[in-house]
């Protein structure tokens, strides 16, 4: 069975309608949106874009979604308030501190970027090509964290979030930005990359990746490797890295794609407050964004092809969750931590 709105594999039952995980987290961030009133923007669109998001919530609400029934009960993930009274009007307050055109918040992750990019590679090593999936995954919890404090330090009263809203935002944003990173990685060059996944380079860095995290007696040949992995490196490759790769983001939009996913509010495993810290998060990140694209000359539709940035990643991530299951099948050996990021429950 196929999402009926998007076509993708592996639908659930999702808001009085059957979709997509994608795109249920689709309807649930329009239906918190304030912005109800749109317009179909697909004849301004690239033929090979996803449909914009008036067509697809037409799709969404065709399959019996409906608005209603978001609303419903989330986890009481509560705030930690011992010392810090009226938190809340200070979270209410947030949207509030930035002046239109004003591009600091993303202009600081940029500047502080550098520092956490050294660390990140200290922790995965210069070559991180040469490591296996094992030992990617046993690096995951540490990376996180690194990202999280990279956030508290632009907006501070992510501070106040629980622990346990912590764990489910980082879960929530890891795969994500797991399939962002690796898309930046793999296409730094597009004649350069096109080249090399037709090369044996290619199929030797797969082979290596997964087959050395197998049990040496439980290991697959390489053709059943190549047959059950590469598809979905392919994937990544073509439907994701290089759309992103011809976006030509540069350092202010990757950040801005960086906190839009770090702070998604669209899913129910967080608390109302968290929820509407990442709101109130979102709309400074955005209104920053389309400021500095607009002082920067942009073409009205560059916002937008900015921001369809976030639809191409959560397809991503139903392929890469959907890759992380065949692993299980597949003695492939993942990191506790890692594993605990892909079975949360998210909606």
């Amino acid at each position: 069975m196929l999402c009926q709105v998007c076509g993708a594999e592996g639908p659930e039952p999702h808001f009085g309608g059957i979709s997509c995980r994608a795109c249920a987290a689709f309807f649930r961030r329009y239906v918190h949106s304030r912005k109800l009133d749109i317009s179909c923007t697909c004849k301004h669109r690239l033929a090979t874009s996803h449909p914009c998001r008036h067509c697809r919530m037409l799709k969404c609400m065709a399959t019996g979604m409906v608005k209603c029934k978001v609303q419903g009960s989330r986890e009481k993930n509560k705030i930690t308030t011992s010392s810090l009274p009226g938190h809340i009007s200070s979270i209410s307050l947030l949207s509030a501190r930035i002046v239109p055109r004003d591009c600091s918040n993303i202009s600081c992750t940029v500047s502080k970027w550098t520092k956490v990019e050294k660390m990140r590679k200290d922790l995965y090593g210069e070559k991180i090509c040469e490591i296996n999936f094992t030992q990617f995954s046993s690096f995951v919890k540490r990376d996180t964290h690194l990202l999280w404090d990279l956030g508290e330090k632009i907006f501070t009263d992510v501070k106040l979030l629980s622990e346990a809203d912590k764990h489910s935002i980082l879960c929530n944003f890891f795969p994500r930005w797991m399939m962002l990173d690796s898309a930046v990685a793999i296409c730094p060059d597009y004649e350069e990359s096109k080249a090399y996944i037709k090369s044996k380079d290619y199929t030797d860095m797969l082979l290596h990746f997964y087959g050395s995290s197998m049990p040496k007696e439980k290991r697959l040949k390489d053709h059943e490797i190549l047959k059950i992995f590469k598809p979905y490196w392919d994937f990544h490759y073509y439907e994701t890295a290089v759309p992103i790769h011809f976006k030509k983001l540069d350092k202010i939009e990757y950040m801005a794609i960086f906190l839009l996913l770090l702070f998604d509010d669209a899913y129910t495993n967080i608390s109302e407050e968290g929820v509407k810290l990442c709101q109130n998060v979102r709309k400074v990140v955005q209104r920053e964004l389309k400021g500095y694209q607009t002082d920067s000359n942009c073409d009205e539709m560059r916002f937008v092809e900015t921001m369809d940035t976030l639809l191409l990643l959560e397809k991503a991530e139903e392929k890469i969750q959907e890759e992380v299951l065949i692993c299980g099948f597949n003695n492939v050996t993942l990191h506790e931590d890692f594993r605990t990021i892909f079975q949360v429950k998210k909606l």
